[in-house]
């Protein structure tokens, strides 16, 4: 009895510090993604997004490859981790593809919401792949953030479609990204987040450069845009991008994802710190209902961790 007591106390005290780790790693992706959109949005002011996406991909690969030849020797190199990391870039590749050709057809506004459905994508691939359980209490603390968003874009909402095939571009970005998460889950602990970037930009950046418009557009970059797609680079698919994969290692899918969710709220607070743009009531109210969704996933948990230091001490 006694020693089922210390194995029990041993296993929930792993889950706690696994837990905290993800929750310390999501955070980071948080911050990470955040910024990302600042850079990325003042580069695309003056060019075009596909050669924009592939100058972010080669300097997030850049950034990543000190550190993935470092890390090379935790990777277990096989066929089956070589067809799963490919087959994770090309996901990779497809939801920023979908993206460039949503936005050229939609409100940018709508087509951010509906790509958040990534999030419900995502959760349901991961409980059919890698039979993770998503409780009543996860579901309604997505649901809870989606609306959050909503209300986040509600003044700035509109309707206005091109061509209706946007709606399916932009369920195949979400589709993209969602397939992404789980197929690098269900290899994360086999290979480094860091190799694991590196090879998905590396593919990335071979098949974008099958376009034209990247091969012809790369030259005519200036300076002051690659300054910019640099720091988005840094921010984004190297920062935050490995962050978040190290979060798979210790979070479900799903609440990699409600943590990770709050990133356009960081990117009101940090446009109001560095160019003061005023934050609505309404992004306000829904980055409030967010935070309280993310924090009614993680109070059980938090709770778990303050009573463990109090029996430590």
């Amino acid at each position: 009895m006694i020693r089922l007591q210390i194995h029990k106390s041993a296993y929930d005290n792993y889950s706690v510090n696994n837990q905290t780790k993800g929750i310390y790693f999501a955070l980071l992706a948080v911050l990470g993604g955040g910024l990302y959109a600042i850079p990325y949005r003042l580069s695309l002011e003056t060019a075009n997004a596909l050669p924009v996406i592939w100058g972010v991909f080669l300097c997030a690969f850049l950034f990543s490859l000190p550190g993935a030849w470092l890390a090379r020797h935790q990777t277990k190199y096989s066929w089956k981790i070589a067809g799963i990391a490919l087959a994770t870039s090309l996901a990779g590749v497809l939801g920023n593809y979908s993206i460039c050709q949503a936005l050229n057809l939609a409100s940018p506004t709508l087509m951010v919401l509906l790509m958040r459905s990534e999030v419900i994508i995502a959760m349901i691939l991961g409980w059919m792949f890698l039979k993770e359980f998503v409780t009543v209490r996860i579901f309604t603390a997505v649901v809870v953030i989606l609306a959050g968003i909503l209300v986040m874009k509600l003044d700035s909402l509109s309707f206005e479609i091109k061509e209706w095939s946007a709606i399916l571009w932009a369920f195949s970005a979400a589709f993209g990204f969602a397939s992404m998460q789980v197929l690098a889950k269900s290899i994360i602990h086999e290979i480094h987040p860091q190799v694991l970037n590196v090879f998905r930009l590396a593919i990335g950046l071979a098949l974008l450069w099958c376009v034209e418009e990247v091969r012809s557009d790369i030259p005519a970059l200036h300076i002051s845009e690659w300054i910019w797609i640099a720091m988005a680079a840094f921010c984004g698919p190297f920062w935050g991008r490995v962050a978040f994969t190290y979060t798979l290692r210790y979070l479900t899918i799903s609440k990699a994802n409600i943590i990770v969710s709050f990133a356009p709220v960081m990117t009101l607070l940090f446009e109001f710190l560095v160019f003061g743009t005023l934050i609505s009531w309404l992004e306000t109210l829904g980055g409030a209902i967010m935070l309280a969704a993310i924090i009614w996933i993680f109070l059980p948990g938090l709770s778990t961790n303050a009573e463990m230091a109090e029996k430590l001490n």
